[in-house]
């Protein structure tokens, strides 16, 4: 009886030693970091699917079934997921959440495209949660912020699986070591920069533009599927020729047709700027991600805002 027992018990010991943890991550900058922490020591799975937009995206029964089976549940911001608390308050598993956006430097909102934006509503017919006076929900398009992502899943993934500490903490100092140097590359690039204005598509780049003293204007405010007025438009259009701006940015998973009427009106560069939200199927089978996107980003950035 009792070498049964034991035999029982070392079998359990095995079973949980070799248990992966199933990580469940709601965006894509999320996702790239427990990817490249966790590796073959995780269970990962993205909420949102890739090539949807992170703006609209809506949780499924399946979804919530995901989330069910999950160990640790990575969000970014109640700003970005307003159907978060509902969710995990209905699956009782506010023990496995971790809120990145309580690990980095937020900043609110601004006001100063309000006036082409205020009364703007989605497709239900009301404001989207986040658009005025809270957070913007964006903050890991600043590379700082991406370091302290990194650095707080670390800790995480240390913290529930201690086992695995070494294997985490080297796969973090790689890819820091990697983000790092991009970030070096950012600074001494926008340092030499003589027209820090942009136009793009929705308010994404916030943080980027504080990082690097830079004005960022926008087509839509602060989501993506808001739509300009006929006289908002024109307005954008003077603004570009006033403001000597030569490109106009729209986004991979948005309609880039407002962004094009301006451009040709504007007799300027057409292009896309990502605030890396989300990727499509085909660019995560090919491993392309982060710092690839930040990486594209910063050559356009660099023609837009006359960098030398």
């Amino acid at each position: 009886m009792i070498k049964k027992t034991l035999v029982t018990a070392l079998l359990l010991a095995s079973t949980t030693a070799f248990s992966n943890m199933t990580v469940t991550t709601t965006i894509y900058p999320l996702y790239s970091i427990a990817k490249e922490i966790g590796g073959d020591k995780i269970k990962l799975q993205n909420l949102i699917p890739f090539g949807v937009e992170a703006h609209v995206f809506d949780p499924t029964p399946a979804d919530m079934a995901k989330l069910s089976k999950s160990d640790l549940f990575i969000t970014s911001s109640d700003a970005m997921e307003p159907w978060k608390d509902k969710i995990v308050k209905s699956l009782k598993i506010e023990q496995k959440v971790f809120d990145m956006s309580e690990y980095v430097k937020l900043r609110t909102i601004q006001e100063e495209n309000d006036e082409h934006h205020e009364d703007e509503k989605d497709k239900k017919g009301h404001k989207h949660e986040h658009e005025h006076g809270g957070i913007d929900p964006h903050y890991w398009v600043s590379l700082n912020n991406y370091i302290l992502m990194t650095e707080s899943i670390t800790k995480l993934f240390i913290e529930k699986d201690a086992e695995n500490k070494d294997f985490y903490t080297q796969n973090s100092n790689n890819y820091l070591a990697k983000v790092k140097a991009l970030k070096e590359k950012y600074d001494s690039t926008l340092s030499t920069c003589t027209n820090k204005k942009i136009l793009v598509n929705h308010d994404a780049f916030g943080y980027f533009a504080d990082d690097y003293g830079v004005k960022q204007y926008s087509i839509s405010g602060m989501s993506p599927e808001d739509k300009p007025s006929a006289k908002q438009i024109s307005e954008l259009i003077d603004l570009v020729k006033n403001e000597k701006i030569n490109t106009v940015f729209f986004e991979e998973f948005a309609s880039p047709k407002v962004a094009q009427t301006i451009a040709k009106a504007s007799n300027v560069k057409i292009d896309a700027l990502r605030p890396a939200e989300n990727i499509s199927k085909e660019e995560n089978k090919k491993g392309y991600g982060y710092l690839q996107i930040m990486e594209d980003n910063l050559e356009k950035l660099k023609f837009a805002m006359d960098c030398k």
